[in-house]
């Protein structure tokens, strides 16, 4: 533009005479406006003309380019949760396959957040296509790099589930986890029920043999299919109002049957809710211990955890009255 100027103003026909006129000229020319009242009039002017506008549309070709791809990367690095997520009190998932995805869909409908780990970069468009990213998240790793699962705020998690086919990389995975989380609740599914000590030795909180469950539900169905039917009902989760499902709530310090009887407790729930109190789950030194059906004499104490049968129109309305939402 300072060129074009030098190179105008001594033509007596000019009409680019300072440098404010070289500016407004140059925009609207590279702006593709194109008044007209400001042209070049000499030879060397419309030279430059044509090397301002060539050099500004390849400088802002690169400009728009560079943007693009900086959109593109970092759209592409949050797809891969490179960025992190800020979930607490969600659960974790490190592997996936379509037994992950049976569980997530049983998770989700209960209000909790799943962070989903996987090696597979194929998984994460199936991933977010089947479920709301608002409580899922997905983390694309190597499951070696225990380090990069802090992405996935592990260490602020309920708990986490090592979904592996094969039984001993769950083991190797869970012993290296381990070294870095020490301190979290650890859930795996075994295909070989012999290793339920092996894994428990090893610092698992729970373990699930699919083949044992798998096992007794056909033996169920075989000899008593009405309770199959039951059982199987009350594991899904409630979507409707005339849904089943076996669920614990915390007692805290506003529940209202604190202090009172197993008895008592279990009658007015079943007066007042229609729901029936199953059993309640106590820590006791460090470890917490399941009463099923207990003494009608045991009393309710805080930090207990009730198991209730429960169905959709009542759910709400523990939720109300226990002021906590299901899980534990």
């Amino acid at each position: 533009m300072f060129l074009i100027v030098i190179a105008e103003r001594n033509s007596p026909y000019a009409t680019i005479n300072n440098f404010f006129d070289a500016i407004y000229y140059g925009f609207v020319t590279i702006a593709a406006v194109g008044y007209g009242d400001l042209v070049p009039v000499t030879i060397i002017g419309k030279i430059l003309a044509l090397i301002l506008v060539v050099s500004s549309i390849a400088l802002l070709g690169i400009f728009t380019g560079q943007i693009t791809n900086e959109i593109r990367r970092f759209m592409e690095n949050k797809k891969l949760g490179l960025y992190g997520t800020k979930m607490t009190n969600h659960f974790v998932m490190i592997g996936w396959d379509q037994f992950g995805m049976n569980v997530v869909k049983n998770i989700l409908p209960s209000g909790k957040q799943v962070a989903i780990i996987t090696n597979n970069p194929d998984d994460i468009d199936l991933i977010y296509s089947s479920f709301d990213d608002n409580n899922v998240f997905v983390l694309f790793s190597d499951f070696n790099k225990i380090e990069n699962f802090k992405l996935a705020n592990i260490e602020q998690s309920k708990s986490v589930f090592i979904n592996f086919q094969n039984d001993s990389h769950t083991l190797v995975q869970l012993i290296n986890i381990k070294k870095h989380f020490k301190d979290l609740n650890y859930i795996v599914s075994l295909n070989n029920n012999e290793l339920k000590d092996t894994f428990h030795a090893a610092g698992v909180t729970f373990s699930v043999s699919n083949n044992e469950v798998s096992a007794k539900l056909v033996a169920s169905y075989i000899f008593e299919p009405d309770v199959a039917n039951f059982t199987e009902d009350i594991m899904d989760n409630i979507t409707e109002e005339g849904d089943f499902d076996l669920e614990e709530y915390k007692v805290i310090e506003d529940n209202p049957y604190i202090n009172k009887d197993y008895f008592e407790v279990f009658v007015e729930l079943k007066k007042r809710f229609n729901c029936i109190l199953m059993g309640l789950s106590r820590n006791e030194n460090n470890e917490f211990k399941l009463y099923k059906n207990p003494n009608k004499d045991i009393k309710i104490a805080i930090n207990d955890y009730l198991i209730l049968l429960v169905d959709g129109a009542t759910k709400q309305h523990i939720e109300k009255c226990f002021k906590v939402k299901e899980g534990r």
